[in-house]
């Protein structure tokens, strides 16, 4: 591997960094300074040839690889404490920018669920708004089943769908299917007739209908007046 290459990336504050940190593993008990860190190496540079004596003839040598392996040890630790203070603060900014993403889904969601609450709560307004009209009472549909039944030629029965066309044109049955007044009709015990034919001026029609004599005995009922304005 290249010197420069492994020197990659090493700046004075990793230097300064990894000088305080081998200095401290000599001296534990000992604050580090940046004044401490350039005495210890003045006074190793100026010292060197008498703690180099015993060796005078390697002195020179001794002191030029002690100060690089203590350079080389200097910014391979500095960097190494550099890299993982680089790291805490990644990590940081990476939890940082987790907690804003969240806590914008977050805002985004409630958002969400505001408007499919608005949405459902305008689908029941809706619904509501669709919900069949409460049914006459039992006096005025028999009257008007008894009307409906007297336009046929024979007036002993009505179609369900011609007593639910006659009674919307009055008001009544608002939101009602031919269902609908079935289901109402047999809930009141009356018995219907499927396919029951009968002739208006001549022309005949089959459908759902109910008998007159199927009608129960009640009080007399009123049969309401065409709407102004119906079709």
């Amino acid at each position: 591997m290249k010197p420069l290459r492994y020197l990659e990336g090493a700046s004075l504050t990793a230097f300064g960094l990894g000088n305080r940190l081998i200095i401290r593993i000599v001296r534990p008990h000992v604050k580090v300074t940046r004044q401490q860190v350039g005495g210890a190496l003045g006074l190793g540079l100026f010292f060197s040839p008498v703690l180099a004596r015993p060796v005078a003839r390697y002195a020179p040598t001794t002191v030029a690889v002690v100060l690089v392996l203590w350079v080389i040890v200097a910014v391979a630790v500095g960097n190494t404490k550099a890299a993982a203070e680089l790291a805490e603060a990644d990590k940081a900014a990476r939890e940082k920018a987790a907690k804003e993403k969240a806590a914008a889904k977050g805002k985004a969601s409630s958002g969400a669920k505001t408007e499919d609450s608005e949405e459902a709560s305008s689908e029941e307004v809706d619904d509501q708004g669709d919900e069949p009209q409460d049914a006459p009472s039992d006096a005025d549909l028999y009257a008007l089943i008894r009307y409906v039944a007297g336009m046929s030629d024979q007036g002993t029965a009505a179609h369900l769908s011609h007593v639910l066309e006659e009674g919307q044109a009055r008001g009544l049955f608002e939101a009602w299917t031919v269902s609908d007044l079935r289901a109402h009709l047999e809930d009141l015990g009356v018995a219907l007739i499927e396919g029951k034919k009968l002739t208006f001026s001549g022309r005949q029609r089959n459908r759902l209908a109910v008998q007159l004599e199927a009608l129960p005995e009640s009080a007399p009922g009123t049969v309401p007046a065409v709407l102004q304005g119906t079709s």
